[in-house]
């Protein structure tokens, strides 16, 4: 069992099993690795500000690369099932039966993310603010006396004039890249949940 506690402007993480604490770890970082030691590790990825863990997964201590690298990595692993009746419960609930609304959620929160830094300049070019008039003193300060360094001899390359399409398409990528990619890796996630799943069903069909 993880316990997450607010502990100011960081989260205090506790890993307990059986009721003796395997590890703890008090950070501020969103991507978490928990040392068990004997246990294996956990890796957690918590929200940015507030909220349920986004998940929870634990790493074998017989893991190829060793529990606490295949942590780091993200490679292999099974997701703890959230507490009946919690917060994280009730999300991951909600992920599986609608999972394109999700994905959606997702990409369209990745659009706000440049849309409203645009917004913000526009809106401050159209806003007459008044800045006050420092009288600052004119000080004279003065020069530095620095060496005359020798200039670099750097080869003159002669490139060749990117066409206007691919001037203009790399001028938007800034733009379209960060929700393109914020689109797969929710549809990625939706596709890791069915894949734990399945892989939490065949180890139970295996006992």
């Amino acid at each position: 069992m993880l316990e997450i506690a607010d502990a100011g402007l960081r989260r205090r993480l506790t890993w307990q099993v059986d009721g003796t604490e395997a590890a703890t770890k008090t950070t501020s970082d969103e991507r978490v690795t928990l040392d068990g030691g004997e246990h294996g590790a956990l890796g957690a990825r918590l929200p940015s500000f507030s909220g349920p863990a986004r998940r929870v997964t634990w790493y074998s201590p017989d893991a190829d690369l060793g529990a606490v690298a295949s942590a780091q990595t993200g490679l292999g692993g099974v997701d703890l099932d959230p507490e009946p009746g919690s917060r994280a419960a009730a999300r991951e609930a909600w992920i599986r039966a609608h999972p394109n609304l999700h994905a959606a959620r997702r990409t369209g929160a990745a659009v706000l993310g440049v849309l409203l830094p645009l917004l913000t300049v526009w809106l401050l070019t159209r806003i007459d603010i008044p800045w006050p008039d420092w009288n600052l003193p004119d000080w004279d300060l003065p020069s530095i006396p620095w060496p005359d360094l020798p200039g670099i001899p750097w080869p003159d390359w002669d490139l060749p004039e990117l066409p206007a399409w691919l001037r203009e398409l790399l001028d938007k990528a800034k733009y379209v890249v960060p929700i393109v990619v914020a689109f797969v890796l929710a549809r990625a996630e939706v596709r890791r949940r069915h894949t734990q799943d399945q892989r939490k069903r065949d180890a139970d069909d295996a006992a």
